[in-house]
């Protein structure tokens, strides 16, 4: 993806050309590391910069995002310095992946200030300083301490420093071909990494087949002519995906081309979409993490209860210590140690310890108030271990969930599963507010005219069951594993074939933890003998009565939808 120093020229002239005398009068910080800025200049602009350090750009955009109820410090310093001020120049490092806004701002005292919105789009590194007029910093997206490692430590107060790299401008031609004179194979091997703000892609499209010095200097020289007219183009894969954009026609980049007017609008495009797959790769992974860690922490629990149930077996022995102690008072004598008597419950021979500081009656009390205590352990201990196994349950359900293929509603159900269930926090809000409406949809599945709901999580499950399904509709789960609810709807309460029903069972053990197993037990029964528990987490049911088949997993995309598509 070449989204380099000559690519961000282009890009920082269209820029300027549409936000220069405009006024800043929106700032949002839609993401920890990304920032928008509404400007009018005539008409409405959003400009988009982003720090991430996997997708650093900067473009106008018309995507938008919620904002967080309570908006980050750099937001702040950025709306305190930055709201109502007009910009008044924009401009680019040369051959550098830095854009400098220049803009002026009253102050608190109502004087007119000029700050610079100084935006790094240069990796890993990625960031957005607020300068003063003579640069000094004011704030950052990314603060990196003085006692850190870092090259340039970003700390207010410090003049900023811009970046400088020791490498060739890429229109010293003399230089260039002096280099290639002493070594000509391959320009682009030997040029690579040693031309400043140019990307690999942007290198092999300048070089060419040019086989001498002369002609590589010639096709540079007309590759920045070319540029001085762009010609946007966004290139697709065979799946309709953008997967490539650049500021001309880059021949040696193939595929399905797109031309639009305006570089911002191309990498608008390009960058939406593979922010979104980025940020949703980010975020299930984030919430993978936080069920494994619950279900590691609800194993470890589940370990010990049944540790102490199994200490807690020799419980029954404390009472039979008790009462044989009663029923042979008379044979002990004072400062025994030992009872050596019969067991009359299983007439073995038994030694009893006995502590010498207490009576006889005392000695029996000590073993029946320990039998008392740890009836009540178990007692207490056997109800947490079965809420921590119906726990884990659940948490594996959610965990298969994720497994599945999702989109961002999808993941937004889950989110908010998470949330209700404690493992993740709720964002702070202002007031009470009522609960978001699920707007993520269970897959769907044609299976020889005959219609199948999947669910992909526990909020798609519990809705494919008691809201989509009707009493003569056929359920479908795997056994003792968690899985997807799958139902086959049945309005007439036909003969389900045979071979619909077992599709739709294979499909069921595909979005199981059973999915790259073989011969998985799947249960199926009417919708009206399946029944939900008070007060159960969302994904639980009870079965009345039902049938077992065993199957092989298989998707069968075959049968998919094109409903599927149409939500996504």
């Amino acid at each position: 993806m070449p989204f380099d120093a000559l690519n961000l020229k282009v890009i920082t002239d269209e820029l300027k050309q549409k936000l220069v005398g405009g006024k800043i009068n929106k700032i949002n910080q839609p993401e920890k590391d990304e920032i928008t800025l509404n400007v009018f200049s005539g008409q409405n602009h959003k400009l988009l910069v982003s720090a991430s350090g996997s997708l650093p750009r900067i473009h106008l955009t018309e995507a938008s995002k919620p904002n967080p109820i309570t908006a980050p410090s750099f937001c702040m310093v950025l709306r305190k310095h930055l709201l109502n001020g007009t910009i008044t120049d924009v401009c680019q490092q040369p051959f550098e992946r830095v854009v400098i806004f220049e803009i002026m701002s009253s102050n608190e005292l109502g004087d007119s200030e000029k700050k610079f919105l100084i935006c790094e789009v240069v990796g890993k590194s990625a960031n957005v300083f607020l300068t003063n007029a003579d640069y000094k910093i004011i704030d950052c997206l990314k603060r990196i301490p003085l006692n850190s490692l870092a090259d340039r430590p970003t700390v207010a107060g410090q003049k900023f420093e811009f970046l400088t790299q020791d490498k060739i401008l890429p229109n010293d031609y003399d230089k260039i071909k002096s280099i290639l004179n002493g070594q000509f194979e391959d320009p682009k091997e030997i040029l690579k990494n040693k031309l400043l703000g140019v990307a690999y892609p942007t290198l092999a499209e300048m070089a060419g087949n040019a086989k001498t010095a002369d002609e590589v200097v010639q096709n540079f020289k007309e590759f920045f002519v070319n540029l001085q007219q762009p010609k946007p183009t966004v290139i697709f894969d065979d799946g309709g995906k953008p997967k490539d954009v650049t500021a001309i026609d880059y021949t040696t980049i193939l595929g399905n081309k797109k031309y639009l007017d305006s570089l911002n609008k191309a990498y608008d495009l390009y960058f939406d979409e593979k922010d979104k797959f980025q940020r949703h790769g980010e975020k299930t992974k984030s919430l993978a993490t936080v069920v494994k860690n619950a279900i590691h922490r609800t194993e470890k629990k589940i370990a010990l209860q049944t540790e102490t149930l199994l200490d807690a077996k020799e419980n029954e022995q404390n009472r039979i210590y008790g009462e044989l102690i009663l029923s042979n008072i008379y044979l002990i004598k004072k400062g025994d140690e030992i009872l050596e008597t019969v067991n009359y419950y299983d007439n073995s021979q038994v030694k009893i310890p006995l502590d010498i500081t207490l009576t006889p009656q005392q000695n029996a009390q000590k073993y029946f108030k320990k039998y008392a205590k740890q009836k009540k352990t178990v007692e207490y201990t056997k109800g947490l271990l079965e809420e921590n196994k119906q726990q884990l349950i659940y948490l594996k359900s959610i965990a298969q969930s994720l497994k599945s293929p999702l989109d961002l509603h999808d993941i937004e159900d889950i989110t908010t599963e998470l949330q209700n269930a404690r493992l993740i926090k709720k964002p702070q809000t202002k007031g009470k507010q009522k609960p978001k409406p699920s707007h993520s949809k269970p897959l769907v599945y044609n299976i020889d005219g005959w219609t199948v709901y999947v669910g992909k999580n526990n909020v798609q499950n519990d809705k494919v069951t008691f809201e989509i399904a009707k009493g003569n509709d056929m359920w479908l789960h795997t056994q003792d594993i968690t899985s997807s609810h799958t139902v086959i709807i049945n309005p007439e309460n036909k003969q389900i074939p045979d071979e619909v029903l077992q599709t739709a069972a294979e499909i069921t053990a595909h979005f199981s933890e059973a999915s790259t197993s073989s011969k998985v037990s799947v249960f199926f029964t009417q919708k009206k003998n399946v029944k939900k528990p008070n007060k159960s987490p969302l994904g639980f049911v009870n079965l009345l009565s039902y049938k077992t088949c065993i199957v092989d997993p298989n998707e069968h995309t075959e049968f998919l939808s094109k409903t599927n598509s149409k939500q996504a």
